[in-house]
């Protein structure tokens, strides 16, 4: 009996090492970087001066993170020229992206782009559709103020062939309409990817100009599809508790998000989370925060 209790624990030891080493610690970014703007707000520098400080903040979530440099990026408002000063700034070598401009499909307009380590994270599958009744090509959707898409990447790690889904989109400020009928959009192209590549883990990141009780808010948390990291149990480091605070000190109101998931399936943790701020040295980086989420894929 002694040795057959004995042989029990070492193979349940045995499957919890096999389990831990299975699964995969990954930093998730969700930052509008605000577009480079000729016409500015108060207190709004340029890009050519807010991008040393956001490109150094970047580059330190995404080395000292304790996750081996795997850490995706999904950024809104970002032009051609900003992705290409982001990249290059973090490694042009190393650091990859799917998504293109929202205008017409290649380098017009904002991109809401996935960034990702290229010698980690091997891409299995991309595509951007349009948040519109006609996804597949440019075109507003039911009253929208601007063109709005979601970008998705299916992403597989490359030393341990563990595989998710990466969504990133940025829903519209003008219609409350065009938010709703959006997120419902982009919830169903997350699903027809999972359909043809999954079960897979999915993380959501986004600027959804809704904040939490807000009409697309509500509608993808109605869904119980995913999980908000403010409501999943993670830790909250820091003070700050506010995302869009408009090149202010004084945060104004939280719509930018990380959202993990399917919620059903537990394909995912998450240990913690925080709105970095965006005063670096004496410039505002970006009118928004970004949010930081450590989860791991299980």
């Amino acid at each position: 009996m002694q040795l057959h209790a004995l042989f029990s624990a070492a193979c349940l030891l045995a499957a919890s090492s096999i389990a831990m080493a299975d699964s995969l610690p990954l930093r998730v970014v969700s930052f509008n970087i605000r577009y480079a703007a000729t016409v500015r707000e108060t207190n709004e520098r340029p890009w050519s001066e807010r991008r040393v400080g956001l490109i150094e903040q970047l580059k330190a979530v995404t080395s000292a993170n304790g996750t081996a440099g795997v850490a995706v990026l999904g950024l809104q408002e970002v032009l051609d020229g900003q992705l290409s000063d982001i990249k290059n700034g973090l490694g042009a070598a190393t650091w990859a992206h799917v998504g293109f401009g929202r205008d017409d499909g290649a380098k017009a307009g904002e991109y809401s782009p996935i960034l990702y380590r290229a010698d980690l994270l091997r891409l299995v599958y991309s595509e951007m559709k349009w948040l519109s009744p006609t996804p597949d090509r440019a075109s507003f959707g039911w009253g929208a103020g601007s063109r709005r898409v979601v970008t998705i990447a299916v992403l597989e790690h490359a030393a341990s062939g563990r595989r998710f889904l990466h969504a990133n989109t940025h829903l519209d400020n003008v219609s409350a309409l065009a938010r709703t009928e959006g997120i419902k959009v982009a919830l169903a192209r997350v699903q027809a990817v999972q359909a043809l590549h999954g079960p897979l883990g999915v993380v959501l990141t986004g600027d959804f100009n809704s904040e939490p009780g807000g009409d697309a808010y509500a509608t993808l948390e109605s869904t119980g599809y995913l999980t908000e990291v403010w409501y999943s149990g993670a830790a909250r480091r820091g003070t700050n508790q506010l995302t869009y605070t408009g090149f202010s000190a004084t945060g104004k109101s939280r719509i930018d998000f990380v959202w993990f998931g399917p919620t059903a399936e537990s394909r995912f943790s998450a240990q913690q989370f925080e709105f970095l701020g965006n005063d670096v040295n004496g410039i505002f980086i970006s009118d928004h925060r970004a949010v930081v989420a450590d989860l791991t894929l299980l």
